[in-house]
């Protein structure tokens, strides 16, 4: 598993976990589009306030980082 994702792509991928993922700046549209090519994260249609959900590598990332809710 990969350890070279950012303290910013960690955030934003607790954001998505807490499923806080409002507007995104730049910056984070383009960490976005990172976690979702190496497959932390996942567009979602069906999850009612978050357009994004974490992947199962998602959540195991950021458990063996012991990182999660409220967490960066």
């Amino acid at each position: 598993m990969s350890d070279d994702l950012t303290n910013s792509q960690v955030a934003l991928l607790c954001a998505i976990e807490e499923h806080n993922d409002s507007e995104a700046t730049s910056d984070q549209r383009y960490d976005l589009a990172r976690l979702i090519s190496e497959g932390y994260a996942q567009a979602t249609h069906d999850h009612p306030g978050s357009a994004f959900q974490l992947t199962a590598k998602g959540v195991a990332f950021l458990s063996e980082r012991g990182a999660g809710l409220n967490e960066a």
